[in-house]
């Protein structure tokens, strides 16, 4: 199936590139955002995968060389050797201790782990907070972290705090971390396994890390999402202060990436959507941070690739606010022509095919999804060829009529 015989990586960098910077190269790049995709010929259970990263090497291989994608997606998947471990509790993936089907997908429940009495407390010591509050609740096999002492540093309290570690409860959470750390450790090096197959297959590394904003981050991970849009109207002045407090640990991620040599670093958008908060809200609750964390990242020499999960035809023109052909933008749900003209002379875009369609559609279909997207976004450059959201599952029919279309009609002449 493949259209080009020297289809190497450099030439495929070299298209991405110009495509980020808004000009044309040979063609549009495809390079569509996959993650148990790779599992798709089933030899290989979704469980078994996440238990060992390297269990994706066959699959890979084969949906590489029959698509050449331009942009390798390392597999969107949380590691169930560490969560196995951890005893972690919220998030929900395949196998016994979830108890649902080997090769069922995972998921994030929305749980609360900060109280709206507790917002004082995490705003003044966000560190200790997390390690002692929410470790210990988002993992059953680290309760005894509530117990430690690790913002003590008074003359001889700092001392007497050491104690705290003589705990059993507080040891046997420390056994496990070690342990997590272990798996930890396997996992990044079975990802980095993946990264070099790739590039041994002419395929350049497209997002290895990336972390979300600070009001996704506090609103997805602490408060939930249920609470935090109210908050919004009840108490805005302490969801601001947690964004303030939150924003640390974003800028420490993108420093850690631009140390490690990363060229994208991902951005994934969950609450900003047109339905979650009105465009004043967004422009002080939200925008400050992801534009923050964009001009960060470019600063450091790295690429924002940014995620919008959801409606956002609202917020097309913010996020025009941006140094031009800097920026990718990968949407799911937007009207696709309205953002080639709103963005178009500043940010790449891609997304918005709709993933259910290499699923649930036919090929006809599949065929005039792709010419509408070509004929509305390649014009002058600046557009990639992706899915709306993380490739799962496909039909093998669907994928190749996808992958034929943009080939033989995403060529610039």
């Amino acid at each position: 199936m493949p259209y080009e015989t020297e289809n190497t990586i450099e030439k495929r960098k070299a298209r991405v590139a110009k495509a980020v910077a808004l000009t044309e190269a040979d063609r549009v790049p495809f390079a569509p955002m996959t993650a148990f995709g790779y599992l798709q010929d089933g030899s290989v259970s979704k469980y078994e995968a996440m238990m060992d990263f390297r269990n994706f090497k066959p699959g890979i291989i084969d949906f590489l060389k029959r698509y050449e994608p331009d942009l390798f997606w390392s597999p969107v998947v949380y590691p169930a050797n560490v969560l196995e471990v951890l005893g972690t509790e919220f998030i929900k993936w395949p196998g016994a201790t979830s108890g649902i089907s080997l090769n069922a997908g995972f998921q994030i429940t929305d749980k609360t782990f900060l109280e709206e009495d507790q917002y004082d407390e995490f705003i003044q010591d966000p560190t200790a907070f997390l390690f002692n509050k929410v470790y210990s609740a988002r993992h059953k096999n680290l309760r005894g972290l509530r117990k430690a002492v690790i913002n003590n540093v008074i003359e001889f309290g700092h001392f007497a705090s050491m104690a705290s570690f003589a705990d059993p409860e507080v040891k046997e959470a420390l056994y496990y971390l070690m342990h997590a750390g272990d798996e930890a450790l396997k996992w990044l090096q079975a990802s980095g396994e993946l990264v070099e197959l790739a590039a041994s297959l002419e395929c350049p590394p497209c997002v290895i890390t990336g972390c979300t904003t600070a009001y996704d981050a506090f609103a997805d991970m602490l408060r939930g999402y249920i609470n935090v849009p109210m908050d919004l109207f009840t108490i805005p002045d302490k969801v601001l202060a947690a964004c303030e407090a939150m924003d640390i640990f974003s800028e420490r991620a993108i420093d850690e990436a631009a140390d490690m040599g990363i060229e994208y670093f991902f951005i994934p958008l969950h609450g900003g959507t047109d339905e979650l908060m009105s465009d004043e809200m967004y422009r002080k609750y939200y925008w400050p941070y992801l534009q923050r964390m964009i001009l960060h990242i470019i600063d450091r020499g790295m690429t924002p690739y940014i995620l919008t999960e959801g409606n956002y035809d609202t917020r097309l023109e913010v996020l025009a606010e941006v140094p031009k052909g800097k920026v990718i933008y990968m949407f799911e749900k937007v009207d696709i022509a309205r953002a080639k003209k709103v963005l178009g002379d500043t940010a790449c875009i891609c997304g918005n095919f709709p993933t259910t369609n290499l699923n649930y559609g036919t090929k006809e279909q599949v065929i005039e999804d792709t010419k509408r997207m070509l004929d509305a976004c390649a014009p002058g450059g600046g557009f990639m060829m992706n899915c709306s959201i993380v490739l799962d599952n496909f039909k093998r029919e669907l994928m190749d009529a996808w992958y034929e279309t943009t080939m033989k009609y995403g060529v610039y002449k």
